[in-house]
């Protein structure tokens, strides 16, 4: 045994290792970075990710744009709000990091004739006569209306090509500075959308949410804390194990290059509640063995021993959980599952390590309250107990309603992603979002690759164009695309320009000859910038498109009616075609989630069933184990389905995330049944000593989790809302599941009156 001065001397130790590890931790924190990336949150070796790479690469990018939203109460066509339009257009073609502005104000309608091009405008800004005859030309144009000139003619949109960028800090400056020049415009109405503009947003609420995350779960802390221990040490010295786990960890991953990212802004409040988890537990014991009026040394003895296994086994199991996220095709969700599994096992080293340091070197606290056999909380749990045992068959019955329940809502649960769903009702990215849904046509890119099988033909063929167009009309039929640019548009463009400036000449020639003509008269127009829709080569090509967002599961059923509507009108022998891009990519990398989400849960179910047979040796605790934390899944997935939440990317980790830390309760209660059962004790009365010994503790933890949970609901970003609502309530339904359904499985298959029989390898009276 060690004597006083050794382990005071290693208790000493133990904190100045810390501390110095923690010193290098705070020097780490300026160096944090943030990042959000929408290319990340895709399979990396998808086969549809490589294409589009290539694609963009033989062409450009379909996400590198900018949309700005502008309304006048007064209606467009008025002189000052036409000027100061004009003026914002100037003023963005001047910016090095914009590489093409579309405005209602710099669109014209080239004229082709024998002294050359002639460019007409589309809008006379310094001629208010003329602008009844221009309102009655752009609403006449194919393409202008629902792209950049809304329907009730009160809004317009400019269309800003961004330089692309992975310097988040070049990016972010040139959104602030474009919405600054926008607000010293004082329009009535002004919106901001884009890829950049998102990350830009995403980036700022990612910073703004781990600060309140983290002052929110210290606040939280403190308050269970002090209603759980009422004394100033009881504070702080959990916050002291809390908050140097969660520093350490946020310094390991800027240490290693790792960026906090929308799923890694959770690790604060996860740390923070698996750690108090374990950190309540063990500390509850030491202070029950005080109160049994034993010696600081044998109380925490006492506490470490009983509570150790266990708590490994949580820490263990929690790990699992996370890590089961690797299966996941989804790299930042990867990164997520090992990077918190290994702040679970850092949290569990500090409760071993720190926790006991503390405990052994401050002075032996003054306990509050009698022992825990005559306690506050062992009455009500007694009570409850008491409840439990002659209601075992009803309750057993509610159980089986409630699964049933839950199997209707699953059956409805659905998998979806809308953009909008990101952001809570009122932001300001949602807002900018739907002005453009509500007026324009859309937001979201719609991008197509097509390539000619015969490798001799081209894209400007007459036959190729023609059934192009048949392409285009099927995008806008089935889709409602607008801004639709294709190869096309640049030879209907010529004509038109060949032949007046006609809005009837816009279509596609009739002849070859006149064709022929219309190529030649194509390098006449010096803003034809139709290298990014055909290639040199001329055999391949691209549409683009803007469309509403009306979620994936709506898009799938679009994908499918538009391969209906090609198979039956357009000529599939001179194409192969390929619906690429962002959101499409998106979209599928959702479909992949239910069997990801089947896969992590079977191998996380697997490794806890293993851990229960090696702690009871049999089969039937496994099952009874496992089923009080199959429950709470089957509830929360049900009650989804009810409440109309579909399964997305940022959903589906919910369920790994609360089956691994839901389990520690259940580990803990069986730990302690087991250690009562090989006391030689009946099944009755092992089972009322696990109950009244953990009861408060799993309870009072649950809360904690629970509440650490809740804090999530106050992100401005949805899916970190639901996150924080539907683990905490997976977790509220886990704590009455190891209170109410875990002892009746127990009394009912395991109580065997007038019998002797073996559990944990040892004889075991009975009732």
């Amino acid at each position: 045994m060690l004597n006083h001065k050794l382990r005071k001397t290693l208790s000493i130790v133990v904190l100045v290792c810390v501390g110095l590890i923690t010193l290098a931790a705070i020097s780490l924190l300026p160096q944090v970075k943030f990042d959000y990336k929408f290319e990340k949150f895709l399979p990396p070796s998808d086969e549809d990710l490589q294409f589009y790479w290539e694609h963009i690469d033989r062409f450009e990018s379909d996400n590198d744009f900018l949309l700005v939203g502008i309304g006048n109460d007064e209606g467009v066509f008025q002189e000052d709000f036409l000027i100061k339009i004009d003026s914002l257009t100037s003023v963005f073609e001047m910016k090095g990091y914009i590489e093409k502005v579309a405005s209602p104000t710099n669109i014209d309608n080239p004229i082709i004739g024998p002294l050359g091009v002639i460019k007409s405008s589309y809008i006379h800004v310094s001629q208010p006569e003329l602008y009844d005859t221009d309102s009655a030309r752009v609403y006449d144009t194919p393409g202008l209306k629902g792209s950049l000139f809304s329907e009730d003619g009160k809004k317009v949109s400019l269309f800003l090509k961004i330089k692309p960028s992975d310097d988040r800090t070049q990016n972010d400056q040139t959104i602030s500075e474009i919405e600054s020049i926008i607000e010293s415009y004082q329009f009535d109405d002004a919106h901001v959308a884009g890829k950049i503009k998102g990350a830009f947003y995403f980036i700022r609420k990612m910073e703004s949410d781990l600060m309140l995350f983290m002052a929110l779960s210290c606040i939280l802390l403190i308050v269970f804390l002090y209603i759980s221990f009422r004394s100033l040490w009881g504070i702080l010295i959990p916050m002291a194990v809390v908050g140097i786990t969660i520093l350490w960890m946020i310094a390991f991953m800027t240490l290693i290059g790792k960026p906090i990212n929308f799923m890694t802004t959770l690790l604060p409040t996860i740390l923070f509640v698996v750690c108090i988890s374990n950190v309540v537990h063990i500390v509850e014991k030491y202070l029950d063995e005080l109160r049994k009026k034993k010696t600081k040394l044998e109380s925490l003895t006492t506490a470490f021993k009983e509570i150790g296994l266990a708590t490994f086994f949580t820490a263990f199991t929690t790990a699992v959980g996370f890590l089961s996220l690797y299966t996941a095709m989804i790299l930042p969700i990867k990164e997520f599952g090992w990077i918190t599994a290994i702040g679970v096992y850092v949290a569990f080293l500090l409760s071993f390590s720190l926790l006991p340091a503390l405990l052994y070197l401050m002075k032996t606290p003054k306990v509050k309250g009698k022992h825990s056999d005559d306690s506050f909380w062992s009455k009500r749990l007694h009570t409850l107990f008491l409840w439990v045992i002659p209601q075992r068959q009803k309750i057993f019955s509610v159980v089986l309603v409630v699964m049933c329940i839950s199997f209707i809502g699953i059956h409805q649960l659905e998998f979806d992603n809308k953009f909008l769903d990101d952001y809570a009702s009122g932001e300001e990215m949602r807002n900018d979002y739907s002005f453009f849904e509500e007026n324009f046509s859309g937001f979201r890119p719609f991008e197509m690759a097509i390539t000619l099988k015969d490798t001799n033909r081209s894209f400007f063929d007459l036959e190729v164009m023609q059934e192009v167009d048949k392409i285009e009309a099927g995008i806008k039929e089935v889709y409602g695309a607008g801004f639709i640019v294709s190869p096309n548009t640049f030879i209907k463009g010529t004509r038109r320009a060949m032949n007046g400036g006609k809005n009837k000449e816009y279509k596609l020639p009739a002849t070859k000859s006149e064709l022929k003509k219309i190529k030649r008269g194509l390098r006449r127009l010096p803003k034809a910038n139709i290298r990014s829709y055909v290639t040199d080569n001329g055999y391949e090509g691209r549409i683009n498109a803007k469309v509403k967002d009306v979620g994936g599961k709506q898009m799938r059923i679009k994908n499918q009616k538009f391969e209906q509507y090609l198979t039956a009108n357009v000529n599939k022998d001179l194409f192969v075609f390929r619906v690429t891009g962002m959101p499409f990519l998106v979209d599928k990398t959702n479909e992949f989630l239910a069997n990801n989400i089947i896969s992590s849960l079977t191998i996380a179910f697997i490794i806890i069933a293993i851990i229960m047979g090696v702690l009871f040796q049999s089969f039937r605790m496994i099952i009874i184990a496992v089923l009080p934390n199959l429950l709470p899944l089957l509830v929360i997935a049900g009650f989804m389905g009810l409440a109309g939440i579909t399964i997305k990317i940022s959903t589906s980790i919910i369920f790994a995330i609360a089956f691994g830390i839901a389990v520690d309760d259940t580990i803990h209660f069986m730990s302690k049944l087991r250690i009562e059962l090989n006391k030689g004790k009946s099944i009755v009365y092992a089972l009322k000593r696990t109950y009244l010994s953990t009861g408060k503790a799993i309870i009072v933890t649950s809360l904690i989790l629970c509440s650490g949970f809740l804090i999530l609901v106050g992100s401005a970003i949805s899916s970190t809302f639901y996150i924080g609502l539907l683990v905490s309530l997976t977790l509220l339904f886990a704590v009455l599941s190891d209170l109410f359904f875990l002892p009746v499985l127990i009394l009912m298959f395991f109580q065997e009156p007038k019998k002797k029989r073996t559990l944990f390898g040892k004889k075991t009276k009975t009732v």
